[in-house]
């Protein structure tokens, strides 16, 4: 089994797929930009490790770091790039949790047959209520002289939440594969995003006249994506891939992963052009959403038929699947991101930037050994 120091191909798919991640995210901003991030992290290590349990994984990722998009942290990043410890603590905060909490959702896709039904359902009910005191009732508090207060409280309140899921994963049900990702994904990107707060205060000197915000974005996803992609790849030999699936559950994730998560991200575009920017006519969404209806209903009779033939969904998804997969899923995204900003006629280098890292992904994940 190759080492950490010769897999350095894979290791640099991972970073620079969690990279570009983010700063697609940053093009959709909140829960459902994060969501990309944490589908994109799973997808990227199923791509390279082979491992089909990342898939699920890549799905309950994704609704991890989703929550840590409740966050805001706009805020912190001029005071903390002045010199403030007390905002460069609280961006370090906010990337701890943020992190955190996506990479245990990681770990508890990867983990979720060894966790009893109950279990499930009152991690996922529990999630749900702090999501909903975080981006519902305490988000309605973000004005005035304690605005930056509540921020802090905020990532304080995922600070425990996360703890609390660390400990009972870690501690009380022996998973250490998930507290070891979530370990990782809260260093790495509590590094990222103080890091990133001193490039978009240094950038604007050095004189090149670049997108700096977005260039901080991509910098969070690379330290982000470089810790989670040393824990993952280092537990990839120490777990065994169960070759039972069940076919519905692996054609739900199939739709989560390339219906539905690009299919928010659309809705995000077309309130951008129809409402934000009345380039479009209010009918453009309705033909939009026929075709995506189309797209599922087609989707659905595909897997059907496969399940019926005994294929893909039946049997353990192959390598060239998961390339392909990860693939797909990188370009939808990257479209319509890039499309966000394209159609409205300025030109600036991010979609240029997205492009340009997709194709570098796409050219490494094509000569991964798996």
């Amino acid at each position: 089994m190759a080492t950490l120091l010769f897999r350095w191909r894979d290791l640099a798919t991972v970073a620079f797929a969690v990279s570009l991640a983010w700063g697609l995210r940053g093009q959709h901003g909140h829960e459902r930009g994060a969501a990309v991030a944490g589908a994109m992290a799973g997808l990227a290590i199923a791509a390279v490790t082979g491992g089909p349990r990342w898939i699920g994984a890549a799905v309950i990722g994704s609704l991890g770091f989703a929550i840590g998009g409740a966050l805001s942290y706009g805020r912190f990043v001029e005071p903390a790039f002045q010199g403030s410890w007390e905002a460069i603590g609280s961006l370090a905060l906010i990337g701890f949790v943020w992190g955190g909490l996506g990479s245990l959702g990681l770990g508890l896709g990867l983990a979720l047959p060894r966790y009893r039904l109950w279990e499930r359902v009152v991690i996922a009910g529990g999630l749900f209520l702090v999501w909903f005191a975080v981006d519902q009732l305490l988000w309605a508090r973000l004005s005035g002289p304690e605005d930056l207060r509540t921020r802090e409280f905020m990532a304080a309140v995922l600070l425990g939440v996360w703890m609390i899921l660390a400990a009972y994963m870690g501690v009380w049900r022996q998973d250490r594969t998930s507290l070891k990702l979530g370990v990782a994904g809260a260093v790495g990107f509590a590094v990222g995003f103080p890091l990133a707060a001193w490039v978009q205060g240094i950038g604007p000197a050095t004189g090149l006249h670049l997108d700096w915000w977005k260039v901080a974005e991509h910098l969070i996803g690379l330290c982000g994506g470089l810790s989670l992609g040393i824990a993952a790849l280092s537990l990839e030999p120490t777990w065994t891939l169960p070759l039972a699936v069940r076919p519905w559950e692996r054609w739900l994730a199939l739709v989560w992963l390339v219906w539905f998560l690009p299919s928010w991200l659309i809705a995000n575009n077309l309130d951008y052009w129809i409402v934000e920017r009345a380039l479009l006519p209010v009918y453009t969404t309705q033909w939009v959403w026929s075709g995506l209806g189309l797209l599922l209903v087609g989707l659905a009779f595909w897997g059907w038929l496969e399940i019926r033939r005994g294929r893909i969904f039946v049997t353990s998804w192959m390598p060239r699947h998961l390339r392909a997969l990860f693939l797909v899923f990188l370009w939808v995204t990257t479209v319509v991101a890039s499309s966000k900003a394209f159609l409205v006629g300025i030109w600036n280098p991010t979609p240029l930037g997205f492009l340009v890292l997709a194709l570098l992904i796409t050219w490494m994940v094509r000569g991964t050994d798996v």
